[in-house]
């Protein structure tokens, strides 16, 4: 790596740390060069603003996240595999780097609308297995939407409680657990 890019990581790195503990409108650039140990100026060499890097850490999470969980699932046969798969692929991604799965769980609301039309999307992956489950016989069929929603939140919510400190550890050590009540959730039949 050049000395180019360690700037440009280091201005990631201290970015994400600090709009993950004071978020992204209360952090300014001359924290984030401080963080980095880089004059305020350095920033716009990279990025053309604050907001704008922001948004292209969002993205890249964003799409690469989507690309993992439909690697992950795709070897998988039948619903169950496919989110045990899912499932995993969630959990290690987080533990992987939780700063920046943190990042990406905080400000999904902010940056979800900017997200440019195509670019991969780790509900629709999901949403795209239930509806193959549905199709398939595996599962009731009902609101899809409502499907991935019940079966994402069933780690999402957790994942939201870690941030919070309502509990410490890899969500890793979960997965039994999650993929359980996902399976749940989506089998369950409605009355």
């Amino acid at each position: 790596m050049g000395k180019a890019e360690e700037t440009k990581a280091r201005l990631e790195r201290a970015a994400l740390t600090l709009f993950v503990a004071r978020g992204v409108t209360e952090t300014t650039t001359k924290e984030i060069a401080m963080a980095a140990s880089v004059a305020e100026g350095t920033i716009y060499r990279y990025f053309p603003s604050k907001e704008q890097l922001a948004l292209d850490l969002f993205l890249r999470h964003h799409r690469a996240l989507a690309e993992a969980l439909v690697e992950a699932q795709q070897p998988a046969k039948g619903l169950r595999a496919k989110i045990d798969a899912i499932v995993r692929c969630y959990c290690q991604w987080a533990d992987r780097d939780w700063t920046l799965f943190a990042y990406h769980l905080l400000n999904q609301h902010s940056f979800l609308i900017q997200v440019p039309e195509g670019t991969p999307n780790p509900v629709n992956a999901v949403r795209e297995v239930i509806s193959q489950a549905m199709k398939a016989g595996e599962i009731p069929r009902r609101n899809i939407d409502l499907a991935a929603a019940s079966a994402i939140g069933v780690v999402l919510q957790a994942a939201t409680y870690k941030v919070y400190g309502r509990f410490t550890g890899d969500l890793s050590d979960h997965v039994r657990f999650f993929a359980d009540a996902a399976w749940a959730v989506l089998a369950v039949k409605e009355r």
